[in-house]
């Protein structure tokens, strides 16, 4: 009898862990940043949204910006961090080309799908996102689990805010 129920407890004990540790990085926009722990490959997964209503000038949405140029949607000088009319536009066709819902607001589902183009770039830390033509776009992690992204020649790094738009093309 005591046997069974030491294997019980023990099956118990596993089995809140493998629970505990299967449960993806969590973040939110109340961070202010898009940011997250664990596996970098879920961090986007819970963030968002930005849309022309929501939290429409910042970083973030410069992010978005250039994922929408890596994949040929939005032309480079669009990159300004307002989320206006033609990233609107733009954002919708890109969700429609992967089978989301056209609404024009980058939340979860929108961002996990940009995810799947991200890679590992000299080592972790370092990310890029693969357009779907020839361009990448550079990201990091810092040790804090916050993202930031470089723009331009230069290679200004700036945190992924969503309340400051601080990129120098942002101004």
């Amino acid at each position: 009898m005591h046997l069974r129920i030491k294997a019980a407890a023990l099956a118990m004990v596993v089995a809140t862990f493998v629970a505990v540790a299967a449960v993806p990085a969590s973040a939110s926009v109340s961070q202010g940043y898009v940011a997250g722990s664990g596996a970098w490959t879920d961090d986007w997964n819970d963030e968002g949204p930005i849309s022309a209503s929501t939290r429409s000038y910042s970083n973030v949405v410069a992010m978005w910006q250039m994922i929408l140029w890596a994949d040929g949607y939005l032309a480079y000088s669009g990159v300004d961090c307002q989320f206006g009319p033609v990233t609107t536009a733009a954002t919708k066709k890109w969700q429609t080309a992967r089978g989301l819902v056209a609404d024009g607001v980058v939340g979860p589902r929108t961002l996990a799908r940009a995810a799947t183009r991200l890679g590992v770039y000299e080592g972790e830390g370092w990310y890029y996102y693969d357009g779907a033509g020839s361009e990448i776009v550079h990201f990091g992690r810092l040790a804090d689990g916050r993202w930031d992204m470089s723009i331009g020649i230069g290679l200004e790094w700036q945190p992924l805010s969503y309340a400051a738009a601080t990129f120098d093309r942002c101004s």
